[in-house]
């Protein structure tokens, strides 16, 4: 392909040049007098053009601005001596990419919203290896918690840093204490408990209106039919962690891939959850609610009495709802989960880093552009006064400072829809910053997080692995497990054939496979032995 043609391709890309002269320290932020320096600049040198290609953005589909409407950009390029070439990812994020590549315009500066992919593109030769490059920027490794910076290594050589932090223990164990109150009950600590609880919830009017129109307890069931280890289940996958267990997870134990699909626990949480079903504790409509906004609806209607949902539940804007489609607000709280049989007491996992930032070996191959792409990266990460304006946006119009410390604007004050192309720089956002995310009630909701992760479990494992592409058993195997795991639950499979269908995974679905490849990624990882 031409490169004129191929530029003309690139439609999506979003060319962010500039031509004047600039200078390496920033007289000041955007929108502020602060006279002061930034914390990693580069000394004064020639200008650079650095290409950087950004999958880590939160509004990859808003075309970005022009220069002249573009504060942030202006503060980027000003404070780091550099022009700024940036394109969007999106969901074709690796057509685009491809392109790009075949075209010979391979960025500097890369970003991978997956572990597994970064993985991919090292393999192909395209991702760098940044051992000697990071020991050149030793404030940006410092601003990671070693557990993030762990999976960024690969083969033994750091191919990246973190990108955009995950957030852990978002979803948490909510029971409502009005209903407690009313039926004279205690907040529920084991498994025997919960089951008392969601039956009175269920049995007893908890809410005072003579129907028979409560339930104890919400689940749901992802469009996948998955019942664990799934982004989009909450409910029954937290049944499952009390027994220290969940569906589709990899583990090890005693140096060994341990797979909790056929776990004995795994049959004891299952048994747990058909004596729900069979009691009737368990709202029906569990069977079609596939998405967050219908389990969220369910919560506003005031009609299930413990259910798992995100920490800030009690903020102003959910508590109206509630008062809307419900008719009241009831006293909702966040409790620690239930400790299960084995004495598990876990709510999910804790996060694994997956997105990555990055250089591409072209990028790798001049030094003077290497040094300043790593400078600029740890300028994103470790800069102090730059960070309100990445993460927050706009000073004045969708942030402001009181007494000295940022708050965002009310957003209905301006138009949105004008300026969320600043979400493109937000992913340098800590995960526990409760400006970004904008809580109302701080106290209570950041109590909340604190509460769910005091129970996540470590996580440096299943993350890690995936089923071989050319495994042509692969997606029949994940499609037997939860069809079977469905069957077991609601009693259309008795868990007397248990066995049978772990010997059918074994032989019919040969497992051994499966497992003999998470175990060869595993030993790639350094995982095990």
């Amino acid at each position: 392909m031409k490169k004129r043609h191929a530029q003309a391709m690139l439609a999506l890309t979003v060319a962010l040049s500039m031509t004047a002269a600039g200078c390496s320290k920033a007289d000041s932020k955007p929108g502020t007098d602060n006279k002061a320096t930034t914390s990693a600049q580069p000394e004064a040198q020639k200008k650079l053009k650095l290409n950087f290609y950004n999958t880590i953005g939160y509004r990859l589909t808003t075309p970005m601005p022009s220069k002249e409407n573009d504060p942030i950009r202006q503060m980027i390029e000003k404070d780091n001596n550099i022009e700024l070439e940036m394109t969007l990812g999106g969901e074709n994020w690796k057509d685009k990419l491809n392109l790009l590549i075949s075209s010979n315009q391979i960025p500097d500066i890369l970003t991978f919203p997956d572990r597994a992919s970064a993985i991919k593109y090292y393999d192909q030769g395209l991702v760098a290896e940044l051992d000697d490059a990071l020991k050149e920027v030793p404030e940006l490794t410092k601003a990671f918690d070693p557990s993030r910076l762990e999976p960024m290594k690969y083969k033994g050589h750091m191919i990246g840093v973190p990108a955009s932090e995950g957030v852990g223990g978002v979803n948490g164990w909510w029971i409502n204490t009005t209903w407690l109150k009313k039926l004279n009950l205690q907040v529920p600590t084991n498994q025997q408990e919960l089951m008392n609880v969601m039956k009175a919830f269920t049995f007893n009017d908890p809410d005072g209106n003579g129907k028979n129109d409560t339930y104890g307890f919400l689940a749901m069931l992802p469009k996948d039919g998955s019942l664990g280890n799934s982004s989009g289940a909450q409910g029954f996958q937290q049944i499952f962690w009390m027994f220290g267990v969940q569906p589709g997870f990899v583990d090890v134990k005693e140096g060994k891939v341990a797979l909790y699909n056929t776990d004995p626990k795994t049959k004891e949480a299952l048994q747990f959850i058909n004596e729900m079903i069979q009691a009737k504790v368990v709202d029906p409509d569990w069977v079609t609610i596939d998405d967050g906004l219908k389990r969220d609806n369910k919560m506003y209607q005031g009609k299930d009495g413990i259910m798992i949902v995100d920490w800030r539940r009690m903020e102003p804007a959910e508590q109206k709802k509630m008062q809307d489609v419900g008719g009241s607000v009831p006293e909702w709280k966040q409790i620690a989960p239930p400790k299960g049989p084995y004495g598990d007491q876990i709510l999910d996992v804790k996060p694994f880093q997956q997105s990555l930032i990055g250089l591409s070996k072209e990028a790798l191959k001049d030094p003077a552009k290497t040094k300043r792409a790593m400078q600029f990266i740890q300028y994103l990460y470790t800069n102090k006064e730059a960070y309100p304006y990445l993460a927050y946006g706009i000073k004045d119009k969708t942030f402001k400072t009181v007494n000295g410390q940022p708050a965002l604007i009310d957003r209905a004050t301006y138009n949105e829809k004008e300026v969320e192309w600043r979400y493109n720089y937000a992913f340098v956002r800590k995960a526990n910053d409760g400006v970004y995310f904008d809580f109302k009630n701080p106290d209570v909701t950041n109590a909340n997080q604190k509460i769910n992760t005091s129970y996540l479990k470590d996580n440096n494992v299943n993350p890690r692995v995936f089923d071989d592409p050319n495994d042509p058993l692969a997606q029949d195997r994940v499609k037997y497990v939860n069809e079977m795991m469905l069957k077991f639950v609601t009693g259309k499979e008795p868990l007397s054939n248990w066995d049978t269908y772990v010997k059918t995974l074994e032989d019919k679905f040969k497992l051994n496979d499966a497992i003999a490849n998470y175990t060869k990624q595993l030993q790639s990882d350094g995982v095990i032995k």
